[in-house]
């Protein structure tokens, strides 16, 4: 029998039962696998409505009161202070809540998703306004030409998560095993839910003293498994069809230079800060984006699992599920679903597998961490342990991502009202236990790491609040959750192209994330637009000029990123057939040719570090770290507040 769940400080909170079996039917195969999640309470029917963002609860009347009063008060403030203040300065100087550069509607549109946001106090309240929005996705839609896309929604694939993860515990194994974990429950070490001081501290990065030079452990899922020890991942496709009038337009703005069909496919991860959004909810920019690229151009987009009911590495787990299904469908840790009809497959576009060399991984916010997460988990916990090794994408576009999960920069605590996003997100692992729980907002960090013992108990939150505060603070450093401050970013592979804007709560993640990867990676390309005067996922918005100059500079960079990578393979490939001799003969002509092989070598060594890109309200890009930002000497610091109190007072 399990032990009795108490806690010294706080008392018993829960009584969790033990999650379904094991799909691990042999005895044997279960030591293997020995630190299987033990316990989960799937949530009532009321909490599962709830999840749902069907509200119900006498405090979200709170909520509704608290956002109509919050954007009458916006609409006033905008009407008679911010109105008048900009007509007594000439609209020469930015208000409190308009800058200068924006339009009526688009500060109308600002202003009432600060009001959504800053009345939002539970996952519950936050997935009934993705609702409402998504709602309005097929209105959106009306806007695009109707034959210039198609959308297959609901592609189901049915994952055999021990099969998925076998090459993560292999990889893992010389560091599970110094736990000696397993599957009895005698011992502190070995039961997950009466977590060890040893057991949270294997989850810190290689680089800390407690954990120093072993790869950081990763927790097992704590969420929902069928009998049979899977679950299904759903998403969608979306296509870009051909339409001539269309063409027309790509071919006078690029000069013909594209291919008439394209090969590329998105792999994209949407935003909503780990808990809530969708593949729905991100439709309309997606379909955008595709449209831009061309003809051909596909997306799935991957409604990966969310917290609080599949908290971390759930998200990052279904990302590698779905890179398995477009590369390798037939895979044993994948089943397809046909969703009861076969005349109409919903997995037509991996009929034959997709070339890694034309895929490219995209995601925004949130879904950019996790997108950055799965590249670390595939370098460090999967190519390890598998043969032949996984060819992984060249190309990767990265919008507003959140790359620190405690939020610590200074654009994410700031307070200014421009930007819609919560400020802060999170809680610094560093802080003591009581600043944490006086967290005076909802804390989606937290969320996302320990799930919500209120609405989905599992066993990082069942054992009171100190539990719930030393889970937290460990993985907050684990690399795949704050890569931007405790990875090792060498090694990542291909050409990166990363978007914020300057209003946005997440520049100085995205700002020192490609900073850091560009000095890591001295030998690939990576780049940063920074778009003045743009907010959060400005590419959301539809009707600002920058939203379109930012999907048409995205465009030309896989484009330019994927041709550049098969010329360099195309010459590696001629090269390794080339005798000897003939090489010898003509290496002076490959070393002076003008031909693409030069000219990507060319754009290596301006890719040297990173390419800081600004984009000016009227579309003009210049160079330069002078982006009247945050430095990036005070960024590196804003982690421990330990190393910035010392770096305050050496300055």
């Amino acid at each position: 029998m399990p032990p009795e769940l108490k806690d010294p400080k706080n008392g018993p909170i829960i009584e969790p039962v033990p999650r379904k079996p094991s799909p691990l039917l042999d005895p044997q195969d279960k030591q293997q696998h020995p630190d299987q999640s033990f316990y989960y309470r799937r949530p009532s029917f009321f909490n599962r409505i709830y999840l749902s963002g069907v509200i119900h609860r006498p405090n979200d009347l709170l909520f509704l009161g608290h956002g109509l009063i919050s954007i009458i008060w916006n609409i006033v403030g905008l009407l008679f202070v911010d109105l008048p203040f900009l007509f007594t300065t000439r609209f020469r100087t930015n208000s409190e809540r308009h800058p200068i550069t924006w339009g009526a509607f688009y500060s109308f549109c600002m202003s009432m998703s600060r009001a959504c946001s800053s009345s939002v106090h539970n996952v519950a309240q936050l997935r009934l306004v993705s609702n409402i929005i998504s709602w309005f996705v097929p209105l959106r839609m009306l806007l695009l030409p109707s034959n210039s896309y198609s959308v297959k929604t609901n592609v189901q694939i049915k994952v055999h998560l021990n099969t998925l993860l076998e090459p993560e515990r292999s990889t893992l194994g010389p560091t599970r095993a110094r736990l000696n974990l397993d599957n009895s429950f005698n011992g502190i070490h070995r039961n997950p839910v009466n977590a060890s001081p040893e057991y949270l501290a294997s989850f810190l990065p290689d680089s800390h003293p407690q954990n120093l030079g072993r790869l950081a452990n990763l927790p097992e899922e704590s969420g929902d498994l069928g009998e049979d020890g899977t679950y299904t991942l759903r998403g969608e496709w979306i296509e870009a069809l051909e339409d001539p009038n269309q063409e027309e337009d790509r071919t006078r703005r690029d000069g013909g230079r594209r291919p008439s069909r394209s090969n590329v496919v998105l792999l994209y991860c949407h935003g909503g800060g780990h808990v809530f959004c969708s593949a729905t909810f991100h439709r309309e920019v997606v379909t955008r984006m595709l449209l831009e690229i061309g003809p051909g151009a596909r997306a799935f987009v991957v409604d990966y699992r969310l917290a609080p009911e599949d908290p971390f590495p759930a998200a990052i787990h279904d990302i590698y599920a779905a890179y398995l299904y477009l590369t390798q469908p037939n895979h044993p840790a994948i089943t397809l679903c046909t969703n009861g009809s076969s005349a109409n497959n919903p997995h037509h576009h991996v009929s034959t597998p997709v070339l890694p060399k034309d895929i490219v991984l995209a995601g925004d916010s949130a879904g950019a961490g996790v997108a950055i997460a799965f590249q670390l988990y595939m370098r460090d916990y999967v190519q390890p342990s598998v043969e032949p090794k996984f060819e992984m994408p060249p190309v990767t576009v990265l919008i507003s991502a959140w790359t620190d999960i405690s939020t610590s920069m200074p654009s994410a605590t700031s307070r200014h009202t421009y930007c819609y996003t919560p400020s802060p997100m999170g809680v610094n692992p560093f802080v003591d236990e009581a600043t944490f729980y006086a967290f005076p907002k909802f804390n989606f960090a937290r969320t996302y790491l320990c799930g919500d013992s209120k609405l989905v108990p599992n066993e990082r939150n069942c054992r009171g609040r100190h539990m719930v505060w030393e889970w937290y603070r460990h993985l907050a450093q684990h690399p795949l959750v704050s890569p931007v401050y405790t990875a090792d970013l060498s090694g990542v592979s291909g050409a990166t192209l990363l978007q914020t804007g300057a209003f946005d709560r997440l520049a100085d993640d995205t700002r020192l994330y490609a900073y850091k990867l560009g000095q890591a990676n001295l030998d690939q390309r990576v780049r940063l637009e920074l778009y003045r005067d743009q907010v959060h996922v400005h590419q959301f918005f539809e009707f600002l000029p920058m939203a379109d100059k930012a999907l048409r500079t995205m465009a030309d960079f896989i484009y330019d990123s994927q041709e550049k990578y098969n010329n360099k393979n195309n010459n590696n490939q001629a090269a390794h057939q080339l005798s000897s001799k003939t090489r010898r003969k003509t290496n002076n002509k490959y070393r002076n040719s003008s031909s693409l092989i030069e000219a990507g070598k060319k754009g290596t060594e301006k890719g040297a570090g990173t390419e800081w890109v600004v984009v000016d309200t009227n579309g003009t890009e210049w160079e330069g770290h002078d982006d009247k930002g945050c430095p990036i000497s005070v960024l590196e610091d804003c982690w421990n507040p330990e190393t910035r109190e010392q770096a305050a007072a050496n300055a």
